[in-house]
């Protein structure tokens, strides 16, 4: 049997152990840096995945359609055949459904062509994978390929505007948890950058619309007609914003005009 003062010492060690371990970070802050930038890089699910688990989603005709390509893929005997194979694989995976694996071949063909235009497709096809699907781990791979992209299609070609604007709607769309401004800056940004650039004025103007900001959405879009007057988007959303702020004349007119560009 312990005596008591056996005992004391005991607790004394595992209340000190407590503090020492639970009390203290003992990770160095590079470290902790490091497992953060792991983190956020992690992917929670592959290609191969995705596709064992789309491909037990399909009908024997489609497998075989899907079959038939990945043959063709095979036997591809240089990088044109196999950019062609690809193009075939995304039409038929996107017309499927399946958006994550048409940016997958997307962002194959832009690996062999090298290009702005190809990494701003499979940017897109990867952000429209974020908005049309509900599960967690493919939106998550997804959005990472489409930043991936995009960053990629600026690095290209820098000078287009169309990339950054994308990413950053990206990032309105599905913001970060750790900055879930970044979007709405990222296209400050570029206003600021860009003081008459359309389309960067008309996603400013849906935004303020989005969130009954009328004032300033008829600021951004009005300043847009400046720059181009038969602009559909944006005349289109100038109704909206008069009817709300109960300016009806001025609604009529550019309702009218809204329904001959449409037509």
């Amino acid at each position: 049997m312990l005596n008591l003062p056996q005992k004391a010492l005991i607790l004394f060690s595992v209340f000190l152990f407590c503090i020492l371990y639970f009390g203290f970070d003992t990770k160095p802050k590079s470290q902790a840096q490091l497992e953060e930038s792991r983190a956020l890089n992690f992917e929670t699910t592959d290609i191969r995945v995705i596709l064992t688990d789309a491909k037990q989603e399909l009908n024997s005709r489609e497998n075989g359609v899907i079959g038939l390509h990945e043959l063709e893929l095979q036997q591809a005997s240089d990088d044109t055949l196999k950019v062609e194979s690809f193009e075939h694989l995304a039409r038929e995976w996107y017309q499927l459904g399946y958006p994550e694996i048409s940016g997958y071949y997307a962002e194959e063909i832009a690996k062999l062509r090298n290009n702005a235009q190809s990494w701003g497709i499979a940017g897109t096809t990867f952000t429209l994978c974020t908005q049309k699907k509900k599960e967690e781990r493919i939106r998550n791979f997804c959005q990472k390929r489409a930043v991936q992209s995009f960053e990629n299609a600026i690095s290209e070609n820098p000078a287009n505007i169309d990339h950054r604007l994308n990413m950053a709607l990206l990032f309105v769309e599905s913001p970060p948890a750790s900055n879930p401004m970044k979007g709405i800056q990222m296209l400050l940004g570029l206003n600021t950058d860009n003081p008459d650039n359309v389309k960067v004025l008309n996603q400013l103007g849906r935004l303020a619309i989005q969130t009954n900001q009328w004032e300033k959405a008829l600021e951004r879009l009005s300043h847009a007609l400046t720059i181009e007057p038969n602009n559909r988007s944006t005349i289109c959303m100038v109704v909206k914003v008069y009817q709300s702020l109960q300016r009806f004349s001025e609604a009529a007119k550019y309702e009218k005009q809204c329904s001959e560009l449409n037509d």
